[in-house]
């Protein structure tokens, strides 16, 4: 019998958990994607028009006012500076422009052939969702949110003067978290339906729903609800007390959309 040994083998690696494979590959091609289409530059001229013009509303009619006779009845109008940035963040134009701006991500690769493409990729079916939520997140929340409202705040500075930087930062953070839910239910949509039109009507419904729920639920419950992030994050801001309940409430229900959407991409067809 002849002996054979080896020497220096090393014992095999062990396999790498692939659940999340090619994540961070997927979220540079994703985001190179946003930053050279047109989308994320639409949501952003979009959203500064519409935010700049709400909140410029009370000083407009002033303006207009001025003109009338003395006599002329223009109604309440408040120039008290937080009251026109709110004016601007309750026109809820970045709920809109999410809605509209992830309706497409799935289902047009779907369509072309690009998302199985990228599937026959060393990536995971579940990295591929969580690249077009991060993404779409990241970059909806800087286009609709961040840079709008950053330059609404200092036009309301130059028509009324400076709102509370404080409770500004406030509002930026509520309003993201409802991006955040509003990007995931697209996307989760897309795993679903198979046309555009279905997945942004999905997002509209869900929207319209919200203030259904929050005028139908006591008031505790109603606190629960995703959107209600917003007037939390604002009162908080604002030195209000608030329960934590409902951030808890907003991770545990963006969570379990996120888990849907996991579970669902990984037996898309």
């Amino acid at each position: 019998m002849t002996a054979q040994t080896i020497t220096g083998a090393v014992a095999a690696p062990r396999p790498a958990d692939r659940r999340l494979a090619g994540l961070g590959a997927l979220l540079r091609k994703d985001t190179t994607e946003w930053l050279r289409g047109r989308r994320a530059w639409v949501v952003l001229l979009v959203s500064l028009a519409f935010m700049g013009l709400a909140a410029a509303n009370g000083w407009i009619i002033t303006q207009i006012a001025a003109t009338l006779p003395a006599d002329a009845d223009v109604g309440a109008v408040s120039l008290v500076p937080l009251d026109n940035l709110l004016a601007a963040v309750g026109a809820q134009v970045f709920v809109l422009a999410t809605i509209l701006a992830v309706g497409s991500l799935l289902v047009s690769e779907r369509q072309a052939g690009t998302l199985a493409w990228v599937a026959s990729k060393p990536v995971s079916r579940r990295s591929i969702w969580l690249s077009k939520w991060i993404t779409a997140t990241g970059l909806v929340a800087a286009a609709a949110v961040v840079l709008p409202l950053a330059a609404t705040a200092a036009l309301v500075t130059v028509l009324y003067g400076a709102p509370d930087p404080v409770v500004v930062a406030g509002l930026g953070a509520g309003v993201v978290a409802v991006v955040a839910f509003f990007s995931a239910v697209g996307i989760l949509a897309g795993t679903v339906l198979t046309s555009q039109v279905g997945v942004v009507g999905a997002g509209f419904g869900v929207f319209v729903l919200m203030p259904i729920l929050g005028g139908l639920l006591p008031p505790e419950i109603a606190a629960l609800l995703p959107v209600s992030m917003l007037t939390w994050a604002a009162g908080i801001a604002s030195g209000m007390p608030a329960s934590w309940s409902t951030p808890v409430a907003f991770a545990v229900v963006v969570a379990a959309i996120v888990g849907v959407g996991l579970w669902r991409m990984d037996r898309m067809e």
